[in-house]
């Protein structure tokens, strides 16, 4: 059966804001074909997120009135604390985002997945003084462990998952987790599509979008909709500007929207599910 949710304050839509904040050891996203041991083009590229695009989606935020779900790799916390703890102060909500993207969790033994999210935690933790509840894996990547490690770990959601509109609880070694699917709404790395696309595009593709979702809502099915950019890419003009329109389009309807953290999705689902499924890491519930 099709799931359907109600949301807080009788909202029609739950929209969310995602940036992912990245760093790399051998290579980023930019001419990442290379049989380099480490591609310094690729590694430059990555490291404007750090340097200027993420202080850049900070202005925005703030222009506009709104937090975003920071997915943070631990190795931008170390190389740049001072963007991350300026997100936590601001009210950003700061998730998991492993150690750093080249490391691949479905490459990892259960125990070494363990490890990964245990360092991920305690690098974050050390820099803003608090643990992250939500996780988003490099690329969306998982096993069938991940999520009762995540779980065993004290988290909250994950972001791994991209089988439905809505997020659902479900239980997992024994603890309640809230899967907050992965949306292709907006992503500005499928946007950029090796900069054959425009700002221009993703904004009329991704407000396209969100009037099919309204008028769902408006028929009966209230929906969720997010728009991910990376500080890399998303926080160049060439797509900023197309973030920070979507972002004010969808104020054009803020009577309508819960804007919020995944992390209050995830406590919104579990205060509201009594019995939650066991977890099935096929998703054929």
């Amino acid at each position: 059966m099709r799931r359907t949710i109600e949301w807080p304050d009788g909202k029609m839509i739950c929209a969310t804001l995602t940036v992912a904040f990245e760093a790399f050891n051998r290579g980023g996203h930019f001419k990442k074909a290379s049989d380099l041991s480490v591609n310094l083009a690729s590694i430059s590229h990555a490291n404007y997120g750090g340097n200027v695009g993420i202080w850049r989606i900070m202005e925005i935020c703030e222009r506009n009135d709104v937090r975003a779900t920071i997915d943070v790799n631990g190795l931008a916390c170390e190389r740049w604390p001072d963007a991350v703890r300026a997100l936590h102060e601001a009210g950003h909500e700061i998730a998991g985002h492993g150690t750093t993207n080249d490391v691949k969790i479905t490459e990892l033994t259960p125990d070494q997945q363990r490890d990964e999210v245990r360092a991920c935690n305690r690098i974050i933790e050390e820099v803003t003084g608090a643990r992250p509840v939500g996780w988003v894996g490099p690329g969306g990547g998982h096993t069938e462990e991940t999520l009762g490690i995540l779980a065993d770990e004290g988290y909250t959601w994950c972001g791994d998952q991209s089988d439905d509109d809505l997020p659902y609880v479900v239980r997992v070694n024994g603890k309640p987790m809230t899967i907050i699917p992965k949306h292709w709404y907006f992503n500005d790395w499928r946007a950029w599509n090796g900069g054959a696309s425009s700002g221009r595009t993703a904004v009329e593709a991704f407000t396209d979008a969100f009037d099919f979702v309204r008028e769902e809502a408006l028929a009966g099915r209230p929906g969720r909709i997010d728009a991910l950019v990376h500080a890399e890419l998303g926080g160049r003009p060439y797509m900023a500007h197309a973030w920070e329109k979507m972002i004010r389009y969808l104020k054009q309807f803020e009577d309508m929207i819960w804007f919020t953290h995944r992390r209050d999705i995830a406590d919104y689902c579990m205060a509201r599910t009594n019995d939650p499924p066991e977890y099935r890491p096929m998703g054929d519930y």
